[in-house]
């Protein structure tokens, strides 16, 4: 055997032998008590819906008498946690929450029918039960806009008006020209937080078989992108989100994407709608930021900005107060106008 074959055999064994020893060692420092929240499906008592066959995780508040306003979360694949201060509109509003079909606390269903078309569908499910025949109002944000976006060119005549927080990108172009990440960062300190992530994961229970994959997600996706946020620095992910629905995460995604790359059109139709429209943009991001909102609310007739500073993607978490109060100006303006 001649010196560099052998010396490639050496290294190779090498590798076998030292990760022989570091994945039980590994194994054994991250075990500990970890658990993700229950679903419907587990845990009955938890509020729900059902619409057409399909479960979801939702909550209402208000008087349903009042103008139905309903709140989408992003993701694909998150929940509306870090949506809930916009509760505080149920004042005067009958304030829809859900989670989508297979993410947050709703039940896991099979991946494959996961998709964009499916979740606007739902969507559309979801206005029909709530509006009592009126227009609602929509509130979504991240994915969430991106599907209110999609909505309203399909259904512009089901719509009051819509708030559009920070949505990620309505077309194939915006998608490339915003530069996010949909798979890992090769920096040391992702790894190390994947790997770390993935071996707590291994002792992960209760909560179905997704629940690890769900544990591993909800730990790395918020830093693919960490140009959200200010300073780069996350919120930790407890705060925004019960559970991710990695499936569907993977499985939306999976579906958007032609040759590699996501080819999508969230505004075909959105010039028919000639009601108002908020964007809403946060100071601190620099991927998708107030920039990118601006090219994005040019596609409808009657859209405004507004800026929430100080804060990162997660504005209704980061700058409730804020972000809560710009919606709620906006909706009172337009009541109001002539």
């Amino acid at each position: 055997m001649t010196k560099p074959i052998l010396l490639i055999v050496r290294i190779i064994a090498g590798l076998i032998v030292a990760a022989a020893v570091l994945f039980p060692t590994l194994y054994i420092v991250a075990k500990g008590d970890y658990t993700v929240p229950a679903t419907v499906a587990e845990d009955p008592s938890i509020p729900h819906i059902e619409i057409n066959g399909a479960v979801f995780h939702s909550e209402q508040f208000g008087d349903p008498l009042d103008p139905t306003l309903i709140v989408i979360h992003g993701g694909p694949g998150w929940d509306y946690r870090g949506l809930l201060s916009l509760k505080a509109l149920s004042d005067e509003y009958f304030v829809v929450f859900y989670d989508q079909r297979s993410t947050g606390l709703s039940p896991r269903v099979e991946a494959g029918g996961l998709t964009l078309e499916s979740t606007l569908q739902d969507l559309d499910s979801i206005v029909d039960r709530f509006s009592k025949g009126r227009k609602v109002y929509l509130v979504g944000h991240s994915w969430g806009g991106m599907l209110a976006s999609g909505y309203i060119g399909r259904h512009p005549e089901k719509v009051e008006a819509a708030v559009l927080a920070e949505p990620g990108f309505l077309t194939t172009e915006l998608a490339r020209d915003a530069h996010l990440r949909f798979g890992p960062r090769w920096e040391a300190s992702f790894l190390w937080r994947a790997s770390k992530a993935w071996f707590q994961s291994l002792h992960v229970k209760g909560g179905g078989a997704d629940a690890p994959s769900d544990w591993f997600m909800g730990r790395i996706a918020p830093y693919t992108n960490t140009e959200y946020y200010c300073g780069g620095v996350v919120p930790e992910a407890g705060a925004l989100h019960w559970r991710p629905g990695s499936a569907a995460m993977k499985s939306i995604l999976f579906a958007a994407l032609k040759n590699g790359k996501i080819e999508i059109d969230l505004v075909e139709g959105v010039d028919r709608f000639k009601g108002p429209v908020l964007f809403l943009a946060s100071g601190c991001n620099t991927l998708i930021g107030v920039g990118h909102q601006r090219k994005q609310a040019r596609f409808f007739p009657n859209a405004t900005l507004k800026v929430i500073e100080g804060s990162g993607h997660s504005i209704f978490a980061e700058k409730p107060e804020e972000s809560v109060g710009a919606v709620r100006e906006f909706l009172k303006a337009k009541q109001t106008a002539p």
